[in-house]
């Protein structure tokens, strides 16, 4: 190989090494926009649970935000699909969120019976172990989105 055959190929190398770097360059950013991507969905997961949470000290919880709850909770077996104990403590704070709803709905029907006592108890009882779980769900899903 000469000198003039040598010449001619570092245009092609630097041409290249310049389309690499691009590459690398667009590889970078399209992880950490998937990262970003992740990230908001699954802080939705947690404002959701949250307005739910707030909901159900109010007098009746909206159609939007049971939806909404749900919604995430069933989202979060794909986002945290490594961490099973996310869904599981979502759906079973949603199997436990009832307990609040059924009474707010029919408890006026048992006002003044021993049962109105009971589900008011069941009630109270089921909103402060609620807020316990919401500590617990901020600290399993605290890796993910303290990245």
């Amino acid at each position: 190989m000469n000198f003039s055959t040598l010449i001619e190929l570092v245009p092609s190398g630097v041409m290249t090494a310049f389309l690499a770097y691009i590459a690398y360059q667009q590889m970078a950013i399209n992880r950490k926009k998937l990262n970003l991507d992740l990230y908001n969905k699954r802080f939705v997961i947690y404002t959701d649970t949250l307005r739910f949470y707030q909901e159900l000290a109010d007098q009746e919880v909206s159609q939007e935000s049971h939806r909404a709850f749900i919604s995430s909770k069933e989202a979060s077996k794909f986002l945290f699909s490594k961490d099973s104990s996310i869904f599981e403590l979502l759906d079973l704070m949603h199997s436990e969120s009832f307990k609040i709803t059924g009474f707010k709905r029919h408890g006026k029907e048992f006002s003044g019976t021993p049962e109105f006592v009971e589900g008011f108890k069941t009630s109270q009882e089921t909103y402060f172990w609620f807020s316990k779980k919401l500590g617990e769900l901020k600290n399993k899903m605290s890796p993910y989105l303290n990245q």
